[in-house]
């Protein structure tokens, strides 16, 4: 269990949980924000928001790390690096929605009112994006011999 490689998978499925869900919530404080309940819908939106940012950028960290065992083990390379990169994409998002949720909740007024419905798009982005990244890291794993499978010692089906 000390293997570096094996952090990444540790912690990457509460990354993606906790931030697509946050996004749902986005949506629904969206469709619901002049209701009495809205204030609750917006406090749950901050706080899985903040919760899932942590968790990604541990997520990141170690898949950082795993990315030098497992570059070396896998057929088709360059989707690792697209993985990778939405995943860095995914992380941009994410962390420019956190800070304009932490802004907005400092400066309530005009300001925050302004700024929610932006976080709102950036998790929508944010959560498309990492699910493609999720897409990419899932074929690494079961199609490139990244974890689950193993393929033919040539790569044959790669070609």
């Amino acid at each position: 269990m000390w293997r570096t490689e094996l952090w990444h998978p540790l912690f990457v499925h509460f990354a993606i949980g906790i931030l697509i869900i946050s996004s749902a919530v986005g949506l629904a404080w969206l469709v619901f924000r002049k209701k009495t309940f809205a204030s609750n819908l917006r406090f749950t939106l901050s706080l899985l928001l903040w919760t899932g940012i942590v968790f990604f950028w541990i997520t990141f960290l170690t898949g950082q790390e795993a990315y030098n065992v497992v570059v070396r083990t896998i057929c088709d390379p360059p989707v690792l690096k697209d993985h990778l990169w939405w995943a860095q994409f995914s992380a941009y998002l994410f962390s420019t929605a956190t800070a304009a949720d932490i802004a907005s909740r400092i400066w309530k007024d005009k300001i925050g009112r302004v700024l929610t419905p932006i976080v709102i798009v950036l998790l929508l982005g944010g959560a498309a994006t990492i699910s493609y990244s999720g897409h990419l890291g899932a074929s690494v794993v079961y199609q490139q011999g990244g974890g689950v499978y193993q393929p033919s010692e040539d790569c044959g089906g790669f070609e």
